[in-house]
C-alpha cells in the first residue's frame, strides 16, 4: 500500500472545497479531495495495467549518491515523494481566491479578505508540498549519511517544480530569463506571511509561515553534487513524474467531465494475435521451410528471407546455461538486413515474440522518418490483422484523422462524451499499436510541452521499432544512442533498430552497462549472397566527369541514358537527383527528348495524393493473362521516373535501370533497393554520376567527407561493407564530442544534471529549420469509391478557418473535426522555405495565414497538370518568381 499524506491533517473544510465545476450546472461540483483521490485511482490503474510502480522504483534505484547505490529506505522515501507529488498536485486549490473566482464558490475566507485575488494554485501546491516534506527530511535523516539530506532536499525541490508546471510546459530550474524557481516560491511565501488568507484552509498555516526557505537557495545545500553521475537517470525521473502526473490529472478530470472510466487498450490476448499472424501465407511458408529446406528451391529470395527470419527469432530467444535469454539480457536489438529481405515481417514477428515472452510488455510502437513508411507499414499490418479491435493500429501524425469509435455515425448522432473519449485516446496513445514519426517520438522523449509529454508513460513496458535511424541528424547520433540506451533500461523498453544500412551507434558511447544485441550475427553473409549482391550491377564510369563542369556531366549522363534506352527498348528507368530544381530541369528535358515514353517526376513538391497515385501506376501489374499482357507483369514496362531522395525509403517501387547523383553511401544503397527489388530479373544496372554538391542537402554530416569518387568507397558499396564506411563517421563524431563548441555528450549530461529541459529539447531537435507550409488553393479532382470528386480548395480552406476559430465548440470535438478536415487540407499543402532571405524564411506571397500555414488564393497559377493522372504538382519556380526582396 502506497504511503499517501493524510489530507485530514492538512485541509480544513474539505467538504466545501472544489476542484472542478460543471459550467452548464448539470452536475454537482467535484470536491478537491474527490479529485485527488481519483488521481491516485488512475495512478493505481496504471500500476495494474502498465506496471509503472516497478518502473519508478527501477529509475530511483539507478540513481547514485556519491557513486554509491541508495539505501532501500531512501529509495522508498523518494518513491513516497514521487507518488505524493501526484496526490498533492492540486492541493493549492484550497486557495480561497481560486475557490471564489475560478470555482464560483462563495467561501468565507475570500469574502472576509477580497484583496487576496491571486487565484493561482500550482505554485501554492508546490510550496505546500515542500513544506510538508522538508520538515520530514530534516526529522528522518538527521543522523544519516553526510550530504544525504541536501540530496533529498534537491529531489523534493525538483518534484515541487514539476508540480508547479503541471498546467504548462517544462522550462528548467532556471528559465531563459535566468529566474530561478526558488525565487517564485520565495515570493509566494513572502506574500503568505503578509496575507495568510491565501492558505486559510491549510491546517499547518502557522508552521508554513515559519518555513525557512533559505535552505533551498543554495544548490550545495540541496544536492552537494551527489547525483552528478546519475544525471540522465535524474532527468528521466523528473520527466516521468511530469508525464504520470499530467496523465493521471487528465484521467481524473475526464472522469468528472464524462463519468466514464478509462480503457487503456493494451495487448492482452497475445496468443490470439499470434495465431492470426501465424495463419498468414508468409509465416506458413517459413514454417514449411523449417521442416524442409528444399521448400523454396524455386524461389531463392524466399529461402534467404526465411533464413533471416528464423535467425532473428532464434537470436532474440536464445537461451543460456543460467536460464536467461537474450530478450532478458538486452534492451536494444539491431536488425540489419538487405532491402527486400522482409524486415517489416521480421519486426512484426519479433515484436509479438517479445510480448509473448515478457511479463509486462503490452504495446508496440513503430517509429519512422517518413510518412510514406508509416502508410506502407499500416497497409502491411492491416493486411494481416484487418479490423481486429484487440490489435487496433493507430497512425499518429499531422495528416491522419484521429481514430473515432463513432466513425460510422453522422455527426449529429455523436455525443460530446464520445468526442472526449476519442480525443483522450489520441492524446494518451491508447492503442495497442502506434505508428508515428521520429519527430513525435523525439518530442515524447525530449519535448517540454504538457500534452507532448503524456505519451512518455505509455512508452514504458513496450516494444519500440525504429526504422532507418541513419536518416537522423548525424551529429546527434551519440546523444540519441545514449538516451535510447538509458531510456530502454529504465522504462523497460525493448528497442529494435532496423535498416538495410545500419550504423552500430553503441560504438559512440562508452558504458560497460550498455547492452546491444545483433539479431543477424553476420549480415554480410546475406548481403554478399549473389541474390542480393548481384541483383544490380554497378557502373561508376560517369564519375570521371567532375561536377566542376556540370554541363559536361549533363551531356555525358544524357548520352549514357540514350544508349541504355536504345539498348533496352522497353525498360523501367529511375533517375535520382539531389535537388528538386535539378530534377525539374532534367524532367523537362527528358520528357521533350522521349515524347513516346511515359516520363514521371517524383519530388517533395508532390501532394501525398498525387504521389500515391503515381506510385500505384508504377507498381500496377496485370491481373490476368490476356493477349500480350501476362499476369503478374508490370502494366507500364517502359517508363522513366525522375526523382529526388524521397524515393529512397518508404516507396517500394521496382525498376530495371538506375541513374543516381552521388551523395552519401547509405543513400546509394537505399537507392539500389529500388532497382530489381524482387531479385527476379537479370541485367539490372545502376549508374552513378556527380552533378550537384551533396552538401546542399547533408549539411554538417560527416558522411559526405568521402563519396563514390573514392575507389575505396566504391568497393564498400559493391561488397556491402557498411561497417567500414560508418567507422569513419564514428571516428569523426567521437572527435566532435571533444569539441566544447559543439553540443556534445558532456553538455547534454550537464543540462540533464540541472534539469535544463528547454536546452535539451532545443538541441535534440531532428529538424533545425522552422517548418512553413503553403496552402495553394485550386480545384482538384480526386477519386473516391471509383468516382471522380471535385475538391474546391477555397471552400476547404474557409471551412478549416471557421472550424479552427470556433471557440464555442467543445475542444475535443473541434480537434477531431480538424483532424478529419486536415486530411483534405494536406492535399493542397506544400512545404516551403524562402532560401532567398536568411533573416526571414517565411513565404512572402500569401493572402491569409494560420500559424505556419500560409494561404495562397490564386494557387492554380503555381500548379502544373500531369495529363495522364489529371493531378497537379507544385510549380516552385513559378511561385519563386519575384519573391526575392518581396514583403507582403
Amino acid at each position: 500500500m502506497d504511503k499517501l499524506y493524510d489530507l485530514n491533517k492538512i485541509i480544513s473544510n474539505k467538504e466545501k472545497l472544489y476542484a472542478h465545476i460543471d459550467e452548464d450546472n448539470k452536475k454537482k461540483a467535484e470536491l478537491l479531495t474527490e479529485h485527488l483521490d481519483r488521481t491516485i485511482y488512475f495512478y493505481n490503474k496504471l500500476v495494474e495495467r502498465k506496471g509503472i510502480r516497478d518502473i519508478i522504483y527501477n529509475i530511483i534505484s539507478h540513481i547514485k549518491f556519491d557513486d554509491n547505490n541508495l539505501p532501500k529506505d531512501v529509495i522508498n522515501f523518494i518513491y513516497e515523494l514521487f507518488i505524493n507529488a501526484i496526490y498533492l498536485h492540486d492541493i493549492g486549490k484550497i486557495n480561497p481566491a481560486f475557490q471564489y473566482i475560478k470555482m464560483k464558490n462563495k467561501v468565507n475566507a475570500f469574502k472576509n479578505n477580497p484583496k487576496a485575488t491571486n487565484s493561482n494554485h500550482s505554485e501554492l501546491s508546490a510550496l505546500i508540498y515542500i513544506h510538508l516534506y522538508l520538515e520530514k527530511i530534516e526529522e528522518i535523516y538527521e543522523r544519516e549519511i553526510e550530504g544525504l539530506r541536501g540530496f533529498l532536499r534537491h529531489i523534493l525541490y525538483c518534484f515541487a517544480y514539476i508540480i508547479s508546471r503541471h498546467h504548462t510546459y517544462l522550462k528548467g530550474l532556471k528559465n531563459s530569463e535566468n529566474k530561478d524557481f526558488k525565487d517564485s516560491i520565495k515570493s509566494l511565501l513572502e506574500r503568505i506571511i503578509k496575507e495568510d488568507s491565501y492558505v486559510a484552509y491549510y491546517k499547518k498555516l502557522d508552521e508554513l509561515k515559519e518555513l525557512d526557505i533559505s535552505i533551498l537557495e543554495s544548490e550545495v545545500n540541496r544536492f552537494d553534487d551527489g547525483h552528478e553521475n546519475s544525471s540522465y537517470e535524474f532527468y528521466i525521473l523528473n520527466k516521468f513524474l511530469y508525464s504520470v502526473l499530467v496523465s493521471c490529472d487528465y484521467y481524473a478530470t475526464h472522469y468528472y467531465d464524462t463519468g466514464n472510466d478509462i480503457e487503456f487498450n493494451y495487448i492482452d490476448d497475445i496468443d490470439k494475435i499470434l495465431k492470426t499472424y501465424q495463419s498468414t501465407n508468409i509465416y506458413k511458408g517459413i514454417e514449411m521451410y523449417k521442416k524442409n529446406e528444399d521448400y523454396f528451391n524455386d524461389s531463392p529470395i524466399n529461402k534467404l528471407r526465411s533464413q533471416m527470419f528464423i535467425e532473428s527469432e532464434d537470436n532474440l530467444l536464445r537461451k543460456y546455461e543460467d536460464g536467461t535469454t537474450n530478450l532478458e539480457r538486452y534492451n536494444i536489438f539491431y536488425l540489419e538486413a538487405p532491402t527486400g529481405s522482409g524486415k517489416t515481417n521480421m519486426s512484426i514477428n519479433l515484436a509479438l515474440n517479445i510480448i509473448k515472452n515478457s511479463k509486462n510488455i503490452n504495446k508496440i510502437n513503430y517509429i519512422f522518418p517518413f510518412n510514406t513508411l508509416v502508410e506502407q507499414t499500416k497497409r502491411n499490418l492491416d493486411d494481416i490483422f484487418g479490423e481486429d479491435e484487440k490489435f487496433k493500429i493507430a497512425v499518429i501524425n499531422s495528416i491522419t484523422p484521429i481514430i473515432s469509435s463513432s466513425e460510422k455515425l453522422e455527426d449529429d448522432n455523436i455525443d460530446n462524451k464520445t468526442y472526449k473519449e476519442d480525443f483522450l485516446n489520441r492524446q494518451m496513445l491508447h492503442y495497442p499499436v502506434v505508428l508515428t514519426t521520429h519527430i513525435n517520438f523525439f518530442n515524447y522523449l525530449f519535448g517540454t510541452g504538457r500534452e507532448i509529454n503524456i505519451p512518455l508513460v505509455q512508452l514504458c513496458n513496450s516494444v519500440v521499432i525504429i526504422d532507418e535511424i541513419q536518416s537522423y541528424k548525424n551529429r546527434l547520433w551519440p546523444n540519441i544512442i545514449k538516451f535510447l540506451d538509458i531510456y530502454s533500461r529504465l522504462l523497460n523498453i525493448k528497442i529494435i533498430i532496423m535498416s538495410a544500412t545500419l550504423p552500430k551507434l553503441d560504438k559512440l558511447i562508452e558504458n560497460d552497462d550498455s547492452l546491444f544485441c545483433s539479431l543477424i550475427k553476420n549480415p554480410s553473409k546475406y548481403y554478399r549472397d549473389k541474390i542480393f549482391r548481384e541483383r544490380v550491377k554497378l557502373n561508376f564510369d560517369l564519375l570521371k566527369y567532375s561536377n566542376k563542369d556540370k554541363e559536361l556531366v549533363k551531356v555525358k549522363l544524357l548520352e549514357k541514358m540514350d544508349k541504355v534506352i536504345n539498348e533496352n527498348k522497353e525498360s523501367r528507368i529511375l533517375i535520382e537527383f539531389i535537388t528538386k530544381k535539378t530534377a525539374r530541369e532534367f524532367y523537362n528535358e527528358i520528357k521533350n527528348k522521349y515524347p513516346s515514353k511515359r516520363v514521371i517526376e517524383i519530388t517533395g513538391d508532390d501532394s501525398n495524393y498525387y504521389r500515391k497515385k503515381i506510385i500505384d501506376q508504377i507498381k500496377e501489374k496485370h491481373k490476368e493473362t490476356k493477349g500480350d499482357n501476362i499476369e503478374g507483369e508490370y502494366v507500364r514496362k517502359d517508363l522513366i521516373v525522375v526523382a529526388t531522395q524521397v524515393i529512397e525509403a518508404g516507396i517500394d517501387i521496382d525498376m530495371d535501370i538506375g541513374f543516381k547523383d552521388i551523395s552519401i553511401l547509405d543513400a546509394e544503397e537505399q537507392f539500389l533497393g529500388r532497382i530489381n527489388r524482387s531479385c527476379e530479373r537479370n541485367n539490372c544496372k545502376a549508374y552513378f554520376f556527380n552533378y550537384d554538391k551533396a552538401e546542399l542537402i547533408y549539411k554538417k554530416d560527416f558522411r559526405i567527407e568521402k563519396d563514390l569518387t573514392d575507389e575505396e568507397y566504391q568497393k564498400y558499396l559493391i561488397s556491402k561493407d557498411f561497417n567500414e564506411f560508418y567507422n569513419l563517421s564514428m571516428k569523426r563524431l567521437k572527435e566532435k564530442n571533444k569539441d566544447s563548441s559543439e553540443y556534445n555528450l558532456k553538455h547534454m549530461r550537464e543540462d540533464a544534471y540541472v534539469l535544463n529541459f528547454e536546452n535539451i529539447s532545443k538541441n535534440m531537435k531532428l529538424i533545425d529549420e522552422e517548418a512553413y507550409q503553403l496552402y495553394l488553393s485550386h480545384e482538384m479532382i480526386i477519386e473516391e469509391n471509383d468516382q471522380e470528386v471535385i475538391l474546391d480548395g477555397e471552400k476547404i480552406w474557409n471551412g478549416y478557418v471557421e472550424l479552427y476559430k470556433n471557440k464555442e465548440m467543445d475542444y475535443s470535438e473541434r480537434m477531431i473535426k480538424l483532424s478529419r478536415l486536415s486530411e483534405k487540407v494536406q492535399l493542397f499543402t506544400y512545404n516551403y522555405v524562402d532560401y532567398t532571405n536568411k533573416y526571414d524564411r517565411k513565404p512572402k506571397k500569401h493572402d491569409d495565414r494560420i500559424g505556419n500555414l500560409f494561404y495562397v488564393s490564386n494557387g492554380d497559377e503555381f500548379m502544373i497538370k500531369d495529363e495522364e493522372t489529371k493531378s497537379k504538382k507544385f510549380n516552385r519556380e513559378k511561385y519563386n518568381e519575384g519573391v526575392s526582396g518581396l514583403f507582403l
